[in-house]
């Protein structure tokens, strides 16, 4: 088949779509009573009438140029030789005596720049002028012009455009929108710049084009009452609020919007914003009142929304942190938040996870599983974390994550001897895959302190050791965490449950140890002064009391006094040394 064979063929389609469209409404027209008076109308009412959105005239009308619109962009996609007299054709037949179709021209401008393939922007503005010059109000031509040269980055005259086409059409929403849009090109990026280096020309450009694109939608409340100006704004400001005071204003324009126009993402927005307020509140009590508030907003926006995956997460993600925030804390008050935050956590969760939305992601099951813990439910939780582990783009992140949480789940269902194998393969793990931390062995060595004591007798002792010798193990695989881990397994072994004659000295090996990585240096302040301090004193005791050695006793003594030394306790402290060692400082 030639070129002209397929020409003509696409070119009967459109003028044949509108015929069968009309058919189709002609048939479904019902016949009016018979017994029906007819009412005598004037010349003002026939043209009332004729011009009334309602009228199956009308109707047609637009079914017909909208088809006819199809048919050109049909031809137009195929990007034959020659289509423009068959579209010129097709635009002309729209036009009658009585009525003119700025619309079909329009099409066919879009059709050639953005359907051709070649964004034919040369035939595109002929037809725009051919819509102005049939009707010079027609807004959309307008705006079609502004988009074409914002493409062609002539901005000045895009503006200008954009400005007529909200002058022809100022109770048309889509040209302000669009206008906004134009302005806002390019926003992001800069407003993620100035967030992240506080660079001042940033900060400044994304303040200047808000308050442009602020001014924009102003105009269009002031053009039409109905404009949802409220929503709009606040859809700035949770996009380019670069301060607490200017999301706050986000905020406050949710607020004053009508609830019902509300989509989904805004609730997600609504939400994002009160975590900033969280992040940047000044004490717990302003965090509990914005983690409250955040409760609200997700509860009213499932009920419009009940399973927007969004919306779900977050109110799962930001429950989750809510808890944690008060799962330490005592009091009557807190534990009702901690009741209330993982309640809302899990309810979430098992809404989220009900969708089987394909977005839900490793993320999301981790909390999953968190949120079930929390709620006491650890041996499901434990079960939703394995499964979770099991999946072949699971990340070493979150690995970690989720065999520390089995852990301490198996600790909080007493499974001492599951958890212990829990740790144990933890740090098999992470330490394969080179994201083994420290903190890790302390969270092994804990739990098995807390295992030590619910036992009794030998047993309680074996744990006791067993956890020492983790942190021990600890501070042989973290050297920079070596003094206090040597420190804390100094201190379960002072426990007088392990020895409780005194004869066994079995926190003499990890106080040196810890002496050992302190003693070169020339000042202590903080946690290492007192760790020092409590090893000076365990050595002493060893040497000066039990030992009688007291050569190998003084280099404790003078670290003693050099812990106090330069400070107003010199003194004092140096005499105290002298009677109790009676050795020269």
């Amino acid at each position: 088949m030639n070129m002209r064979k397929i020409a003509i063929g696409l070119l009967a389609f459109a003028l044949v779509a509108p015929s069968i469209a009309s058919v189709s409404l002609k048939d479904k027209k019902e016949k009016k009573p018979k017994t029906e008076k007819k009412a005598k109308v004037d010349n003002k009412t026939k043209t009332s009438k004729a011009s009334s959105s309602n009228s199956p005239r009308k109707v047609q009308t637009i079914n017909d140029v909208e088809a006819a619109i199809l048919g050109i962009e049909k031809i137009v996609s195929h990007t034959l030789v020659e289509v423009e007299p068959i579209v010129q054709q097709i635009c002309e037949s729209q036009q009658t005596k009585k009525s003119v179709c700025p619309r079909i021209y329009v099409g066919a401008a879009n059709a050639f720049w953005l359907k051709s393939g070649v964004s034919d922007t040369t035939y595109a503005l002929k037809y725009i002028d051919k819509a102005i010059e049939l009707d010079p109000h027609y807004g959309p031509a307008y705006m079609l012009k502004g988009d074409i040269y914002k493409w062609a980055d002539d901005t000045t005259v895009a503006v200008n455009y954009y400005k007529k086409a909200i002058e022809m059409a100022p109770n048309d929403f889509r040209t302000y929108r669009k206008y906004v849009n134009f302005i806002g090109s390019g926003l992001d990026k800069i407003a993620d710049q100035a967030m992240k280096s506080n660079d001042e020309e940033a900060i400044a450009e994304v303040r200047k084009r808000r308050a442009e694109m602020e001014t924009v939608y102003k105009k269009a409340k002031d053009a039409n009452p109905t404009f949802p100006y409220e929503l709009e704004c606040a859809r700035l400001y949770a996009l380019y609020g670069l301060t607490t005071n200017e999301t706050q204003k986000g905020m406050q324009f949710y607020d004053a919007a009508i609830q019902d126009s509300l989509d989904a993402n805004d609730y997600v927005q609504r939400c994002s914003i009160l975590y900033q307020f969280i992040i940047n509140a000044k004490n717990g009590n302003e965090k509990l009142k914005y983690y409250n508030r955040m409760v609200e907003i997700c509860d009213s926006g499932l009920v419009k929304f009940p399973t927007d995956y969004y919306i779900l997460m977050n109110g799962l993600r930001f429950m989750n942190d809510a808890y944690t925030l008060v799962k330490r804390q005592n009091g009557e008050a807190l534990a009702d938040y901690k009741n209330k935050f993982s309640t809302k956590a899990l309810e979430y969760g098992e809404r989220l996870m009900a969708t089987k939305d394909t977005l839900i992601n490793n993320d999301d099951t981790y909390r999953y599983g968190i949120a079930l813990m929390n709620r006491y439910k650890q041996q499901q939780g434990i079960d939703v974390l394995q499964e979770l582990m099991t999946r072949p783009n699971i990340d070493d992140n979150t690995v970690s994550k989720a065999m520390n949480a089995i852990c301490e789940a198996y600790r909080d269902l007493g499974e001492y001897e599951k958890a212990e194998n829990a740790y144990e393969e933890l740090i098999k793990t992470l330490d394969a895959k080179g994201s083994l931390q420290a903190g890790h062995y302390q969270n092994y060595a804990l739990m098995l302190e807390s295992q030590a004591e619910e036992s009794f007798g030998q047993q309680m002792i074996d744990t006791y050791l067993k956890a020492a010798k983790v942190y021990e193990r600890g501070a042989e695989k973290f050297p920079e965490y070596a003094s206090r881990f040597y420190y804390f397994a100094m201190k379960i072994c002072q426990n007088d449950v392990l020895d409780p004659e005194k004869t066994q000295d079995l926190a003499i090996g990890p106080a040196k140890k810890t002496y050992d990585i302190l003693k070169s240096r020339d000042t202590y302040e903080g946690e290492d002064a007192a760790i020092m301090n409590s090893v000076c004193y365990c050595l002493l005791d060893y040497y000066y009391n039990k030992k009688k050695d007291y050569p190998a006793a003084k280099p404790y003594v003078y670290k003693l006094y050099q812990l106090f030394k330069g400070t107003q306790y010199e003194e004092t402290y140096a005499s105290i040394l002298r009677r109790r060692y009676k050795m020269k400082i």
